[in-house]
């Protein structure tokens, strides 16, 4: 897009890399970050809170000091390369440089512009834009060298201070939010011009001047506004689809739905291999299978320089996780400690649980992406998910080793008043265990089988014990106080498979007149896309008031059903008397043929829809959108 009110550049060339052969523009969006002191003393980022809309480039472009944090591969070197080469195709004094070569040889430093240009602006007067990459590479040879890239900055920069405009790029375990923030403000100062008010200025412009300059004066950050990049969402992914040629982008949405993995298409690195996988084989792997690949991916370092910097084997770095992801399960304390520089209380401490490492394989390993920021000067595992797993393979280890059975199982279960039930703290990580143990899997299914329902991947699981645990969920789910993991969204995600057809018809034929079964079921035909069971999808289009059920019915028929199909329901539903339900509208709309008929039917089902209640989600109007 061209952002028509903002006269430096055309950010409509400003791309993302992405590790492809091309650059995709994704317009990338951030969330500002902001010093925060706890009662302790302690004192880290936190995302500020209270700004509606996201900042883009062009809001962070006019800005004399940022500092942008995002964890590897989600594209920030790419983004301020391109930041770099669109300032300059519009006649901008913009350069790329390493942080990393300032210190020995600052002239070779340049990737966009060059040492003799960047001495011709210095000389201008113009107004440029200085953009640092990165905080944690210049920190690989030496933990010093960053400093004194700063400090050799400050001097090269001194007659232009408040002129240049300066983005400072890092991995979030890499910046010191304390000391890393001083050492920029006392080397990069940047002294915003005051702004006198005009005698014969409003009262309110006096008033918005004044609280400007008072925000401006306390804000512990400024000069500096850190930022964090944000996580690809929606209309960036749809983008990044279509510049990756992928033939059917929304074939691709639905697999990543119905495999329960959005988090892997969060980063441009990861969504990039995914798509990869998908374009050469029309799948997407299991939930077990990507999660073992996300993994891998993210405890692998991807640039060379550092990975000769920092030799350290994978299998050691995976082994270092299992145990890191086991103590802040069994600990039950998410933060990990990040050595900031300063003393923070802050988290489990990393040394604690890796005796045996140093702090370069320490620090290692939290630089490594399976890990997000925290706060306070903590990191955290990238997903909930990813630290069960981990947890759950360091105790099947254990269980190899059948001495150790006994107490593993004792974290898990427990007997209470002569009853055997499960330790409510450990039952995220059960369902991965289950799927790595048979005798763990054996007493959870005698015990709980919903519990394979809540997580892990049960398409691993043999198709006779889904199948017995799919009539024991649906025997529970008639009971009238079931548990409600039975039905959670993702549960159904998870247990969809097509070679449970014959089980799922005789379940709906036996509970169809129970509206949580039937959901339950219906959801299953259309996450596992189960053409067989299309007459049963239809049958309930064409007759059930409930209201989600006959979304769902409706849902899996586009999916399993014929053209035929999903036009007689449509017929039907027309046909039926009284007012049209705005939500079951709105299921059939992304199903309509491009043809006139289809547009004669949809205007009189909206001539027979009520009018959009105050205050409520309105989903035709969104399907609606979409159409048009």
């Amino acid at each position: 897009m061209t952002y028509a009110w903002f006269p430096v550049c055309d950010f409509s060339r400003i791309t993302m890399a992405a590790y492809l052969d091309e650059f995709i523009p994704l317009d990338r969006t951030f969330h500002e970050l902001m010093l925060e002191e706890r009662a302790d003393d302690d004192v880290g980022l936190v995302r500020k809170l209270g700004r509606r809309e996201a900042l883009r480039w062009p809001d962070l472009v006019r800005e004399h000091r940022v500092i942008l944090l995002s964890e590897a591969g989600s594209g920030k070197t790419a983004e301020i390369r391109n930041l770099a080469s669109s300032l300059r195709r519009d006649g901008k004094p913009a350069f790329f440089v390493r942080i990393e070569h300032v210190t020995q040889a600052f002239e070779d430093a340049f990737e966009e512009g060059s040492f003799d240009e960047f001495n011709g602006w210095v000389a201008s007067g113009e107004e440029g834009w200085l953009l640092l990459d990165s905080v944690d590479e210049a920190r690989l040879r030496d933990p010093k060298d960053f400093e004194r890239a700063i400090k050799k900055l400050g001097r090269l920069l001194s007659a232009v201070l408040q002129r240049v405009h300066i983005v400072i790029t890092g991995r979030t375990t890499a910046w010191r939010a304390t000391t890393d923030l001083l050492l920029c403000r006392k080397e990069l100062p940047y002294h915003p011009a005051e702004k006198a008010v005009d005698e014969e200025a409003s009262a309110d412009n006096a008033e918005e001047i004044t609280t400007k300059n008072t925000n401006t004066k306390t804000n512990p950050t400024a000069p500096f506004r850190i930022v964090a990049i944000d996580d690809l969402y929606g209309a960036q992914i749809d983008a990044f689809l279509r510049g990756k040629r992928v033939e059917d982008p929304r074939a691709f949405c639905d697999a990543v739905e119905r495999k329960d993995a959005w988090s892997l298409t969060t980063r441009p690195q990861d969504l990039a291999e995914l798509v990869e996988f998908w374009n050469d084989h029309q799948r997407i792997g299991s939930r077990l299978e990507l999660m073992q690949s996300s993994i891998a991916r993210r405890l692998e370092e991807r640039d060379q320089n550092r990975s000769e910097v920092r030799p350290i084997s994978v299998e050691k770095l995976r082994l270092g996780a299992r145990l890191v992801a086991a103590a802040t399960t069994l600990a039950q304390e998410s933060a990990i400690r990040v050595p900031d520089g300063a003393e923070n209380a802050r988290g489990m401490p990393i040394r604690e649980v890796l005796t045996d490492w140093d702090d370069v394989d320490c620090a290692t390993l939290l630089s490594r992406p399976i890990f997000d920021e925290g706060i306070y000067g903590t990191v955290r595992f990238h997903h909930r998910s990813v630290r069960e797993y981990l947890t759950a393979e360091w105790l099947h280890t254990l269980i190899v080793d059948e001495g150790s059975r006994a107490q593993v199982e004792n974290l898990f279960f427990r007997s209470q008043y002569g009853i055997e039930v499960i330790v409510p703290t450990m039952r995220p990580v059960l369902p991965w265990l289950a799927v790595l143990d048979e005798r763990i899997l054996a007493r959870v299914c005698r015990l709980a089988p919903e519990v394979i329902f809540e997580g892990g991947d049960p398409s691993q699981l043999p198709r006779e014990t889904r199948s017995a645990i799919l009539r024991q969920a649906c025997e529970q789910l008639a009971q009238p106080a079931h548990g409600r993991s039975l039905t959670d969204y993702a549960a159904v995600q998870r247990f969809a498979n097509d070679d449970l057809t014959g089980d799922i018809k005789a379940m709906l034929a036996n509970y169809g007149d129970d509206d949580d079964i039937a959901w339950f079921l219906l959801r299953m035909i259309w996450q596992g896309e189960i053409v067989d069971l299309a007459a049963e999808a239809k049958l309930f289009a064409l007759g059930s008031r409930a209201k989600y059920v006959r979304i769902a019915a409706f849902r899996a028929l586009a999916i399993v059903g014929s053209d035929a199909d999903n036009a007689e329901v449509r017929r039907v539903f027309l046909a039926e008397d009284g007012e049209v339900d705005r939500d079951w509208l709105a299921e059939l709309i992304p199903g309509l043929p491009p043809d006139e008929q289809a547009v004669v039917w949809l205007l009189e089902a909206l001539e027979r829809t009520p009018a959009k209640k105050r205050f409520d989600v309105d989903s035709l109007m969104k399907a609606l959108s979409r159409l048009a």
